[in-house]
């Protein structure tokens, strides 16, 4: 599999491997389904996670909308999956809708794993 490049969101400069996969992830997390005019399939239902009572049912329905969402970032010229939600840990969450997670990622292309704080991601949001 080939390494997958794109364009960086804040610099617009050309970026590859992890660093340009993280920000796909951000991106995708962070926009709510239906929100872009042309792609109406692209983004997740993570948003609709923030201030969520943080129940055990609603912690499950996070993460499987997390793996849904990780399974739309494929490559563009192949339409292979470039990355894989693997698993969640350090997963906090209070009735105030304050909530934590460590998400876990391998990447496809080169086989190392990689971990993103679930703060990080509702900040994007």
């Amino acid at each position: 599999m080939r390494i997958p490049r794109g364009l960086d969101r804040d610099t617009f400069e050309i970026i590859e491997g992890w660093p340009y996969v993280e920000g796909l992830l951000i991106d995708v997390f962070g926009t709510r389904v239906g929100l872009r005019v042309l792609r109406r399939w692209y983004g997740s239902d993570v948003p609709n996670y923030v201030d969520a009572p943080g129940n055990r049912a609603e912690i499950l329905e996070l993460l499987a909308d997390i793996a849904a969402a990780t399974d739309t970032i494929r490559d563009l010229e192949t339409g292979e999956p470039v990355v894989r939600f693997t698993h969640a840990s350090e997963i906090k969450a209070g009735r105030d809708g304050q909530y934590g997670v460590l998400c876990h990622f391998d990447d496809l292309f080169s086989g190392h794993s990689h971990d993103i704080a679930l703060e990080r991601l509702r900040r994007a949001a």
